[in-house]
């Protein structure tokens, strides 16, 4: 099971929690280190500016200084993460980094810029035992869904691309993967 560059929609659970109607994007997987991810559809109030006052967004790239933040996750959730395309441009992929001199690369390349506060892990075959709960449909990973989608609508989106139209459709067993 390969699960870098794919989406976890979070299936609705009786008990709520802070990946309740959750899409993550997991940037890092290995069955014997385990996952990180980030929550790509849950903005908090605070925008870049607001955030990270002591930073100027703004000279990387003058776009970004009203972008919103995300809750990633519960993991160092009072450091700032953002995604940056990795080498490997033929999969798409994206890696997690809190390193504040890559902004200025991605400024250059005027990348979009996805950032977060905290990110999300999971530990050894933790996120493979979550999945086969079916509390986790798996998708592959698209850049639209991150960068272009309002985040009000990028769960059930998400939904959509794993082929659910109907929510009640989710109480199931057996394979998850779209």
């Amino acid at each position: 099971m390969q699960l870098a560059n794919h989406f976890l929609i979070a299936v609705p659970a009786q008990a709520p929690s802070m990946f309740s109607g959750s899409v993550v994007y997991i940037t890092e997987y290995n069955p014997h280190q385990g996952a990180i991810g980030v929550i790509i559809n849950k903005p908090i109030s605070q925008t870049l500016m607001d955030m990270f006052n002591e930073i100027d967004i703004a000279q990387y790239n003058p776009n970004w200084a009203g972008n919103r933040l995300y809750l990633g996750g519960p993991v160092k959730a009072k450091n700032g993460f953002f995604l940056r395309k990795t080498i490997d441009y033929k999969n798409n992929t994206y890696e997690l980094t809190g390193n504040q001199d890559l902004l200025a690369e991605l400024g250059k390349n005027k990348s979009d810029l996805f950032m977060s506060v905290g990110y999300s892990e999971w530990s050894p075959m933790q996120l493979e035992s979550e999945i086969g709960r079916n509390n986790w449909l798996v998708i592959k990973g698209n850049d639209n869904l991150i960068f272009n989608m309002d985040p009000a609508i990028r769960y059930s989106e998400a939904l959509k691309l794993a082929g659910v139209n109907d929510i009640s459709s989710l109480y199931f067993s057996g394979d998850v993967f779209a």
